[in-house]
């Protein structure tokens, strides 16, 4: 922890803090630097800005301020044809979480992710979401309709949804997705956040979503972007303190170990086959 009390800090000190998904809101470089490195065109529009891949067969959107979702992901079939899947993000998610989504999308698309699946260069196992979050400690929960599993301390979860739906129906909202993350002190909390992505999305970007989520490398935040309600759940070290090599080393003896930084998890992820999309526009 730091030498001062969090709550004392300036708003603008710089400070690394861990767990990532209770961090906050922080510097969305990144995913911006992502897209152009591998071609994407920019576009400003009423709407938000808009991204589109070199073959214009997926587009990533930042949505305008006031929207429930700040970031949205659409792979098609063909330019402008139908989608088959999509993904979202909403305002207060940790901007690693999005952007190891985002690597993961523009190393995928070239090989229409099949780079990612098993016997591609690029495959890694566990391909599995679920399994790395079991091999990270989080606790299984079963229910009639999800198949939940729980961080140890109890602040972040991911969904699996158990009953079939229409894949056309999953592009109706986030609440019909077949995965989904959320993470926060209290999720009626304007600070907690969620992700979802619908049946189809490639595996291999879910894994990367998932593998950013369990990384407990800490992250830079200023103070004031860190939510005051998660403080005392956060483990907070001044940027000038040097790690303690006793606390590193019991981390890397535990299950939850750091994983990669966010520009090695795509190369470090499996992807699976797209189901077929649905039938109608909408």
């Amino acid at each position: 922890m730091t030498t001062s009390a969090p709550g004392t800090l300036a708003p603008d000190a710089v400070l690394r803090v861990r767990p990532v998904y209770l961090a906050g809101r922080g510097d969305t470089a990144q995913i911006y630097v992502t897209l152009s490195t591998h071609g994407w065109a920019a576009a400003a529009t009423d709407s938000g800005q808009m991204f589109t891949s070199p073959h214009q067969n997926a587009q990533i959107a930042r949505l305008p301020d006031g929207s429930y979702d700040e970031w949205k992901a659409v792979e098609y079939r063909e330019p402008l044809g139908i989608p088959l899947w999509s993904a979202s993000f909403t305002r207060s998610t940790p901007p690693e979480i999005t952007a190891a989504f985002t690597v993961a999308l523009a190393k995928g698309l070239p090989s229409l992710h099949h780079d990612f699946l098993a016997g591609g260069p690029h495959y890694q196992s566990p391909n599995s979401p679920a399994h790395v979050l079991a091999a990270c400690g989080w606790e299984t929960t079963d229910t009639a309709q999800h198949l939940y599993q729980n961080s140890p301390d109890g602040h972040a979860s991911f969904a699996l949804r158990k009953n079939h739906l229409d894949p056309y129906t999953e592009f109706e909202g986030p609440e019909h997705a077949l995965w989904s993350i959320c993470g926060g002190v209290d999720q009626a909390d304007d600070e907690s956040w969620h992700a979802a992505f619908t049946s189809a999305t490639p595996l291999h970007l879910v894994r990367a979503t998932v593998v950013a989520l369990t990384s407990t490398e800490p992250v830079e935040r200023t103070r004031g972007e860190i939510p005051d309600r998660h403080l005392p759940y956060v483990d907070i070290q001044s940027v000038d303190e040097a790690p303690d090599p006793r606390r590193s080393a019991a981390l890397a003896r535990t299950p939850n170990a750091p994983g990669p930084r966010v520009v090695d998890l795509a190369a470090s992820a499996a992807a699976n086959p797209h189901r077929p999309a649905p039938s109608r526009r909408r």
